[in-house]
This record gives C-alpha cells, sequence and structure tokens, in this order.
C-alpha cells in the first residue's frame, strides 16, 4: 500500500517498505507453500529471487519517491525515524512509530490506522515544507499581478485627471507616498 501526491512541479510516491534486522529492504512480497515471504533481492526469473520469511521483518521505513516533473531525474526521501515492529498489541503507539504485527500478518502497512499515521507523518514532516514553497512561488505570482492591475488602475486614473491625493486615498497611503511610488511609473 502507499500514497501519491501531485503538484504543478513534483510527483510523490510513498510507502512503508519492510526491514530486517541486518537493514535488508524488502522490495515486494510473495507467498509460497501457505507462507508469507518478502523478497530482498531480485533473481532472474522469480524463482531465483532472494526470499526472507515475513515473520523476521523488524520494522518498517517510509520512503518516497520523489520525481520533479522537468526532469527524469528520481530521488528518495527517506523518515529517519523507524517505524518499529513491537511484539505486543499493548507496546503498540502509531505517535512514536512503533507497530504490533503478529508473525501471521506482518503487513502492518495495510492496517488502516498504521497507514494514516505513516501518511500524516509524510505529509507533514515531506510534502508540507516541499508545498509551502510552492505557495510561496503562487502568493509572489499573485502580488505581480497585483502590482501590475494596480499600476495600470493608477495610470488609467492618472489620465482621467485624478490627484495624487485621490490615488492615495484609493490605495491606502498618503498623496506623497501615491506620487513617489507612480510618479515614474505612469
Amino acid at each position: 500500500m502507499g500514497w501519491m501526491h501531485e503538484s504543478d512541479t513534483h510527483f510523490h510516491e510513498a510507502t512503508l517498505v519492510a526491514v530486517f534486522d541486518d537493514g535488508a529492504e524488502s522490495l515486494g512480497s510473495t507467498m509460497v507453500n501457505g507462507v508469507d515471504y518478502d523478497i530482498v533481492e531480485w533473481g532472474q526469473h522469480p524463482n531465483e529471487d532472494r526470499r526472507r520469511p515475513s515473520a523476521e521483518i523488524v520494522g518498517w521505513r517510509l520512503a518516497c519517491n520523489c520525481a520533479r516533473r522537468s526532469s527524469s531525474e528520481v530521488s528518495t526521501w527517506t523518515d529517519p525515524v523507524q517505524w518499529a515492529r513491537v511484539p505486543s498489541a499493548s507496546l503498540e503507539d502509531l505517535a512514536r512509530h512503533r507497530v504490533f504485527a503478529p508473525d501471521s500478518d506482518v503487513h502492518a502497512d495495510e492496517r488502516p490506522e498504521v497507514a494514516e499515521a505513516a501518511r500524516a507523518v509524510w505529509q507533514r514532516d515531506h510534502l508540507d515544507p516541499l508545498d509551502v514553497e510552492a505557495e510561496i512561488r503562487a502568493a509572489a505570482d499573485a502580488r505581480r499581478d497585483a502590482e501590475e492591475r494596480l499600476d495600470a488602475a493608477v495610470a488609467r486614473a492618472r489620465r482621467l485627471g485624478r490627484s495624487w491625493a485621490d490615488i492615495g486615498a484609493a490605495a491606502g497611503m498618503t498623496r506623497q507616498s501615491a506620487n513617489e511610488r507612480w510618479r515614474g511609473r505612469v
């Protein structure tokens, strides 16, 4: 299970990646003779994949593949805090990245409450900082557009014979400030 986010400039795809005690990461999972396995290395053929029993998973790493729309390069963001697998439901604390997953169902990322907690971390720690830059760009663009409209309106007002006092009052400033701001532009 994973999540996607698209903006005008970026595309993001995040997931919880299963991790083993030696640091090996799952590339996917499969079932063989009723037993869950995680693939840790792809082989030339499916029967040559290197697999580990899913019950050996010790935690999960929240990772995001990130791409700019203007480039084919893909980078990876990883949450610095690993989600730990705990041995009992009483020890589970999603706010502290502690997840209970019995050996019979180690795919904790499929549980809605785990997925939502991980998605919230991804949003807060990875996407929000990126989105704030987009907000700044959008606000700066809107400000430039507004300034152009304001300059055009002032030029029109001057052509129609309005005084700097009238223009200043309409713009929320003094006559002198209006004159200093626009006298060289109109």
